[in-house]
């Protein structure tokens, strides 16, 4: 797909989603625009868009869920389950997965747009976001007691490069 149509493509969904989020708790919208600025980035580099994914986002509202209640910040769960270990107990198996963090203490208005931007921001982030073999991702948001928002994206998926 040309690169102008993967980007109107992108805003296409950005306005579904817009709609969509009215009814939608501030958390669900916050997850809901981390995959549109996610899938625009991929549009950029001309990859197809990732789909969202119901069993995705529970793996990941589970982590940020954890690491809010806990209060940490890291892949590695005090428990020892990260993201793979989840994805395989909801699949039971995985070819490729990967798992992008981020925190801000924003409001819910701008929460997201800081996430997506750290992530492009950083070079093993953007790599998960462009991996070729991904083609399912979920979202996480979740606020903590002290204010802080604590995301989680989960990327999954088998696809040839």
């Amino acid at each position: 797909m040309p690169r102008a149509a993967l980007i109107a493509l992108a805003g296409a969904l950005l306005a579904a989603f817009a709609a969509f989020a009215a009814a939608c708790t501030p958390a669900e919208v916050a997850e809901v625009q981390t995959y549109a600025g996610v899938n625009a980035i991929r549009a950029e580099y001309g990859l197809p868009p990732l789909a969202a994914d119901a069993e995705l986002v529970h793996v990941a509202r589970e982590r940020s869920a954890d690491m809010a209640q806990n209060h940490y910040f890291s892949h590695f769960p005090p428990d020892g389950c990260n993201y793979a270990c989840l994805i395989d107990r909801d699949r039971g198996f995985h070819e490729y997965a990967g798992e992008n963090l981020a925190w801000n203490n924003a409001g819910w208005d701008d929460t997201a747009a800081i996430a997506v931007q750290m992530w492009r921001d950083s070079p093993p982030h953007l790599a998960n976001i462009l991996n070729c073999h991904y083609q399912r991702f979920g979202t996480g948001a979740v606020r903590a007691d002290d204010g802080v928002i604590y995301y989680t994206m989960v990327f999954e998926g088998d696809a040839a490069c």
